[in-house]
């Protein structure tokens, strides 16, 4: 059992690390105390519970009280140490049988704000209570992507934020190089580029809907690609990739938002070529698409960036 798991008596000194918590389960109450700082792990938390409280072959679903009232639930690390770390003072823990959960409970100010009363109304068809649908909890949730700066981008542009939290499945792209257009006061330049040049099925580029074939990548983590090889950019990429952000010029320019309350400014936007219709005489002449047999780390991430 983890050490950070104590028993312990009222906390009286704020500024310590050790968070008081009360638990409930039916009629009965414990109390405990948890590191602040290094709370643990779920799974440990989920069998000191189960022990204190002489329930070891149940199974329950753990929720809490956060500072706002709303009973939210304990199910992963993430949010057992969100509720450890944002407990002020006292961290309340309700512990119910799965078979008795009542799941619309969860996120609805159930704890310290009173309901609405609700109106009456003549017709008592609508007056019955409708069966209540219950709708199971995820058990491990957390963000995929975002799209972000989107007030200090032009709107040609768009910045995306894939999270791969530690998992093991790839971030689902590859890229190419090819050649792009650029406006200069010199006039049209044609200039090396960096493209998106295939989607892997089911990766997590594509589950998000923000990349595209033939997006033009314009900068890894806030370092531009202009001048780097394929390779540079390839191991930019990996060295990222657990919380990469990619800055692109989407082929497809519908989808972008409008701001109408200023210009976006031309200077550094670029068109891929290969799919540009203003400019059909600068083709791409050269492109190169990365493969199983050009890079040796294929294996780690199958090429997917």
């Amino acid at each position: 059992m983890n050490r950070s798991f104590n028993k312990s008596q009222p906390l009286r000194n704020p500024n310590c690390n050790a968070v008081e918590v009360k638990s409930k389960y039916g009629a009965e109450f414990r109390r405990f105390s948890l590191d602040r700082v290094k709370p643990g792990k779920f799974e440990e938390f989920y069998k000191l519970i189960l022990h204190i409280h002489r329930i070891a072959n149940m199974e329950v679903l753990i929720g809490y009280a956060d500072v706002h009232g709303d009973l939210l639930p304990i199910n992963n690390d993430d949010n057992f140490c969100k509720a450890v770390s944002t407990a002020h003072p006292l961290l309340r823990i309700f512990i119910q049988k799965q078979e008795e959960v009542d799941f619309s409970n969860f996120g609805n100010n159930t704890l310290t704000r009173k309901k609405k009363a609700v109106v009456t109304l003549r017709n008592s068809d609508i007056n019955r209570k409708r069966p209540h649908i219950r709708i199971g909890m995820p058990q491990d949730f957390r963000p995929v992507s975002s799209i972000i700066d989107v007030d200090i981008l032009p709107e040609s542009h768009r910045r995306v934020r894939l999270f791969r939290h530690g998992s093991e499945k790839p971030l689902g792209f590859y890229i190419r190089d090819g050649t792009s257009v650029r406006v200069t006061p010199h006039g049209l330049e044609k200039v090396p580029g960096i493209f998106i040049s295939r989607m892997v099925p089911g990766g997590l580029a594509e589950s998000t809907g923000l990349l595209a074939v033939n997006d033009e990548v314009l900068e890894v983590n806030g370092i531009e690609v202009t001048g780097k090889s394929l390779d540079q950019v390839t191991d930019m990429m990996i060295a990222n990739s657990h919380n990469l952000i990619v800055t692109v010029k989407p082929v497809n320019q519908r989808n972008n938002v409008v701001r109408s309350s200023r210009m976006s400014g031309s200077s550094g936007q670029s068109s891929d070529s290969g799919g540009s219709t203003g400019y059909p005489s600068l083709s791409v002449a050269t492109v190169r698409e990365m493969s199983s047999g050009a890079h040796a780390y294929h294996d780690d991430l199958e090429s997917d960036e």
